[in-house]
């Protein structure tokens, strides 16, 4: 699983495997990258596998932010599998960033 960050943090662009296999590594990652900003957007489009571990540990990560008041913002433009695999499990994600969020990709 490769990880990139860009935008200083605010922005991870998740590639290659979400799976069962390595959600705590991803996890640790993830909270990692959002213990320095309010708001993460995370973008699933490059992601090549993914399953519903993957997504229901998106989603626990996004719940345990909320607890904090912070925010992870799942972002899927593209990728079908991933778009079905939400849809399946019920969880929420974004096809295009919100407006109010633009202005940590400036």
């Amino acid at each position: 699983m490769l990880l990139q960050s860009f935008f200083t943090n605010h922005f991870l662009s998740l590639k290659g495997k979400l799976y069962s296999g390595n959600l705590s590594e991803i996890q640790f990652k993830i909270e990692t990258a959002l213990d320095k900003t309010q708001s993460l957007i995370v973008d699933l489009d490059p992601l090549e596998m993914f399953d519903a571990a993957g997504a229901y540990m998106l989603y626990i990560a996004s719940e345990k932010a909320r607890e904090k008041n912070k925010e992870i913002i799942l972002f899927c433009k593209e990728n079908e599998r991933v778009k079905t695999i939400f849809m399946l499990a019920g969880i929420h994600y974004y096809s295009k960033i919100p407006k109010d969020k633009t202005k940590l990709l400036a």
